[in-house]
């Protein structure tokens, strides 16, 4: 698969945000540093930073990854976790959490991260183009195509698939998915996926996925 564009690039640590904080400082000195080292041009008042019910919003800051490259990142903590985006990559939104927390962590001596961080997880939407047609997973497909492509005198293809965990499991992750760009004619062979994984396994995961349709 050949990635055309990263829509989102989503880090999630579980934990509690309380216990970042466990005597209750005044951290909105903390808030500012934020906004020093990372240039948002959005951030909480100090009353916002009273309200965890919706969250902690940081928007439109820079961040400059390993590879020196400035990327675009948002952050929201919320009570029971902290959440950061990127269009680059999940390792970039990671290692922005990283970075800020560790800074945290010295200038006002706050709890590490790695003693708090319960589970992380990560939402990978992209946007990629490929040769092969959803169909070649079993050709007889093209039949109910045709039937409908018949019937209903417009071209049917298989838009899409997805593959859902156990919903019944507690903490189930979401759906992966590819299907057909919406808008977008079948002759471009555009798709979009989502996966709650990294953005780099996700990529592993779809290149896997056209070779099966390859018939490897």
């Amino acid at each position: 698969m050949k990635l055309l564009s990263v829509n989102l690039a989503r880090a999630i640590w579980i934990c509690s945000f309380f216990e970042f904080n466990p005597r209750g400082k005044n951290l909105f000195p903390a808030i500012l540093l934020l906004v020093d080292l990372y240039k948002f041009k959005s951030f909480p008042t100090p009353k916002e930073t009273l309200d965890l019910s919706k969250g902690i919003k940081f928007d439109d800051g820079e961040f400059k990854n390993s590879d020196g490259d400035v990327v675009n990142i948002s952050f929201v903590a919320y009570s029971d976790g902290l959440v950061v985006d990127t269009r680059s990559s999940t390792k970039d939104s990671e290692a922005f959490l990283i970075e800020a927390l560790v800074r945290l962590n010295e200038e006002f001596n706050l709890p590490r991260y790695e003693q708090i961080i319960r589970r992380r997880t990560y939402v990978s939407q992209l946007y990629v183009t490929t040769d092969q047609s959803l169909e070649l997973l079993n050709p007889r497909l093209r039949e109910i195509s045709k039937y409908l492509s018949d019937d209903l005198s417009h071209a049917f293809e298989v838009g899409g698939i997805q593959f859902w965990s156990d919903q019944k499991e507690k903490n189930a992750p979401p759906s992966f998915t590819i299907e057909g760009v919406l808008n977008v004619p079948f002759s471009e062979k555009r798709y979009f996926s989502s996966a709650p994984l990294q953005t780099d396994k996700h990529l592993e995961l779809l290149d896997k996925f056209e070779n099966i349709l390859l018939g490897g």
